[in-house]
């Protein structure tokens, strides 16, 4: 009669060089883990040259602007309007940095930092106050202010149109675009508008409950006050400052607060703003421990304009008058910064009071005066250009030599070039990083498709318990000790062998003469069962069974233990569940009845 062993398992560790060739795709299995671990140093091998990069280009960024100065003027000529083709001398002519005034009896020079003349594009302007925006986003306060007379194009610099994009939603995207492009910093934005209206402030984002009027008194309802804090730093309290997460968010609350705007018609422009429109977007830095916050001041101010040219008169005097007084507080602040006095005039206007914070020591500004090539216009540009002198009154006073604006120049381009080539070493960097966090992020998600490769092909599980080793193989111990334990125990299981009490009945039985009937069924067991299967009899079947074959009842009812070989797995699970039925007292009393052979005690504990 065949016997089975029983079966076990055991964790064994196995080297990856025997892994290799069990499992499919092994390569890339067992390499799973040392991949992303590749990866991972591979990233921070990148952010730290990225580091290096980055503090790289803000020390020439920082180096290239206070070469150039902290505080820059420039100065744009807009086209020249005219109905005829007949062509016109302009009063103006134009250099590179100097501005000259030709008139009858009025002979000027004027140098700035950047001339555009008529032709300049938008383009053109953005390039110049590009680099300095990158001082915002390293968390330096800017402030980027357009000047001039009434009509000569500052708001078209500042907002310009839906085909030519000006200044500010450049300067926007500009944010957004490198924000996107930095992967070793996170930043965000968030913007706010407001006005500075005969003296009050407005704020251009907050609801209205009623519709928009120009007036004193509807403005003065929403005036707003500037706290200044501990650190130096101003806050415009009660102003709406509205978190935008992406590009389109933003242009479209800078579009809302352009539109709340006031503006009025005189003699030189049909829609002049009469008042300044301060556009703040915040920045926040987060690059490491501290965040770092920084402020972008957008300013398209009001137009200088003399009275006598404009025709104004009743209100819109009164808002030339104090777009006049701010203007003028504006030069003394700038003038009193580029003389490094102790005392600046701050609070000589609120607008100055709002900028106090992005125009001193740190700070970057530049100015855009915009001029007219017209005629009739040479008053107010002289005007203009006066206040950008006084606004680099140093540099003016000091003009340099020929040899020493060379060498500036050549210094500029130096640092220029650096620039540009870290700005393109650090774009490769950050693809090359986003590549790298895209490879980790798709093997990390492969971890359940390894685990379930590493199952066997019977459905059990094996756990990975050291990189590169499984539990993998049965133990032949196991069957080693299941062979002695059958050994010992004979053929017939443990639980099977009679016990004490069935082998007294046994001895009691034979001695007897009397025949009792048979009133129960009795289970006989197939001498080769095969699996888990047993066989049930009928009492009346087993009896004639006896009967037939001339033998006593008493021997068909012993089973021989020696007859009965099944394995300890072939035991069907309804058979040891089942109830045992509760024995009679009459079965004590009356030694002559035989117990049926499913009365007996079963040693359960060896089924396990």
């Amino acid at each position: 009669m065949e016997k089975e062993a029983m079966e076990g398992h055991v964790n064994v560790m196995l080297p990856q060089e025997n892994l290799r060739s069990d499992l499919p795709n092994g390569g890339i299995v067992l390499g799973h883990d040392k991949e992303i671990s590749t990866l991972q140093e591979e990233i921070s091998a990148l952010r730290s040259r990225q580091r290096h990069l980055n503090r790289r280009r803000r020390e020439a960024l920082g180096k290239l602007i206070d070469l150039k100065g902290s505080i820059r003027v420039f100065c744009r000529v807009r086209p020249s309007i005219s109905t005829s083709n007949i062509k016109i001398k302009s009063p103006v002519t134009v250099e590179q940095e100097n501005i000259a005034v030709r008139a009858v009896g009025i002979k000027k020079d004027f140098s700035v930092d950047r001339v555009f003349d008529q032709e300049s594009t938008q383009d053109d302007v953005f390039h110049e106050v590009k680099p300095i925006l990158r001082s915002a986003l390293d968390g330096h306060n800017v402030c980027i202010l357009a000047f001039g007379q009434t009509g000569t194009g500052k708001t078209y610099t500042m907002e310009g149109t839906s085909d030519n994009l000006g200044a500010v939603p450049r300067a926007i995207q500009e944010l957004f675009s490198h924000a996107a492009q930095d992967t070793s910093s996170t930043y965000s934005f968030s913007i706010s508008m407001l006005e500075v209206y005969m003296g009050s402030l407005r704020d251009l984002l907050a609801p209205r409950q009623q519709p928009l009027f120009r007036s004193i008194e509807g403005n003065t309802t929403c005036n707003l006050s500037i706290l200044a804090t501990t650190s130096g730093s101003v806050q415009v309290e009660g102003l709406t400052d509205v978190a935008v997460p992406d590009l389109k968010k933003a242009n479209q609350w800078y579009c809302r607060g352009r539109r709340s705007r006031s503006t009025s018609g005189t003699n030189v422009n049909n829609v002049s703003s009469r008042s300044h429109c301060l556009t703040r977007i915040t920045i926040r830095r987060c690059g490491g421990v501290t965040e770092q916050v920084s402020k972008l001041w957008l300013v398209d101010l009001g137009g200088s304009e003399r009275l006598l040219k404009t025709g104004a008169s009743g209100l819109t005097m009164d808002e030339g008058k104090a777009i006049n007084l701010s203007l003028s507080a504006l030069g003394d602040v700038i003038a009193a910064l580029r003389r490094k006095r102790s005392h600046v005039p701050y609070r000589n206007s609120k607008l100055t009071q709002i900028l106090s914070d992005s125009l001193g020591d740190g700070s970057k500004v530049v100015m855009v005066v915009h001029i007219s090539p017209s005629k009739d216009d040479v008053g107010e540009t002289i005007c203009s250009l006066g206040f950008a002198k006084r606004a680099r009154l140093i540099e003016s006073s000091r003009e340099l030599s020929e040899d020493l604006k060379m060498l500036k120049r050549k210094r500029l381009a130096e640092l220029d070039k650096e620039i540009c080539d870290a700005e393109q070493e650090l774009g490769v960097l950050n693809e090359q990083i986003r590549s790298a966090e895209r490879s980790v992020e798709e093997r990390k998600k492969l971890s359940p498709s390894v685990c379930q490769a590493l199952s066997d092909d019977k459905g059990s599980p094996r756990s990975i318990l050291v990189a590169g080793h499984i539990d993998a193989v049965d133990s032949p111990q196991a069957t080693e000790r299941a062979k002695s334990r059958m050994a010992h125990h004979g053929s017939v299981p443990h639980f099977m062998s009679a016990t004490v009490c069935s082998r007294q009945r046994h001895g009691a039985a034979s001695h007897s003469v009397s025949k009792p009937r048979l009133t129960r069924s009795v289970n006989t067991y197939s001498s080769k069962p095969s699996g888990s299967q047993s066989f049930s009899h009928s009492a009346s079947k087993a009896k004639s069974v006896a009967l037939s074959s001339g033998e006593p009842r008493l021997k068909y009812l012993s089973v021989k233990s020696d007859q009965i070989n099944v394995s300890s797995n072939s035991i069907d699970s309804t058979a040891a569940s089942a109830p045992r039925p509760r024995p009679r007292e009459s079965l004590v009393s009356r030694p002559v009845q035989r117990a049926p052979l499913h009365q007996h005690r079963r040693r359960m504990s060896c089924l396990t």
